[in-house]
């Protein structure tokens, strides 16, 4: 049985900062099935397959880096892997290469990132993606050049140790999952 149409009967925009559009959609199906608020966030720039974002996991010997960081809406601090926006024109390996530097202060080749495909981090209400890349042999370059609110810091863990953490519930975000 093929699936039924989703149609979008009407839009509302709620609100708009520099990142997000925010709707609430009044969708239907043919059964006559409606949802009158359905939200639905949309980033003001995005790729034409919808990647608006990049996630980067640094790997150094074997051990894998990860930010500490707040977030706001849960009200707890996580371990994450580096995420970001892609910028107007920008690449997403050009992207991907300046989240790096500015949140941790580590640099890597182009060549050495690994593509590890795309995300959709919540599909539900989020209409995006994000690209997942692994940074290999990555090096120091300074101090994180970024001041973003909740970063605390950086730091390498094993995979034994990884997994600990997704055990106790300190990685939650699931770019960093499935990285």
């Amino acid at each position: 049985m093929p699936d039924a149409p989703i149609v979008l009967k009407s839009r509302t925009q709620v609100c708009r900062n520099a990142v997000f559009t925010v709707f609430l959609d009044h969708i239907g199906d043919a059964a006559g099935n409606e949802v009158t608020d359905y939200l639905s966030v949309v980033p003001r720039h995005r790729t034409a397959d919808k990647v608006s974002g990049v996630a980067v996991l640094p790997v150094q010997e074997d051990r894998f880096g990860l930010i500490r960081i707040f977030r706001h809406p849960l009200g707890i601090h996580c371990w994450e892997v580096v995420r970001g926006f892609v910028d107007p024109a920008e690449s997403l390996t050009a992207a991907a290469l300046r989240e790096l530097r500015e949140e941790t202060g580590l640099v890597a080749a182009a060549a050495s990132l690994r593509d590890l495909g795309v995300v959709a981090p919540e599909p539900g209400v989020l209409d995006a993606r994000v690209r997942l890349f692994a940074a290999e042999g990555c090096a120091r370059a300074g101090d994180p050049s970024g001041n973003e609110i909740g970063h605390r810091e950086v730091r390498f863990f094993s995979r034994k140790q990884l997994i600990e953490l997704m055990d106790g519930g300190e990685i939650v975000d699931p770019c960093t999952l499935v990285c």
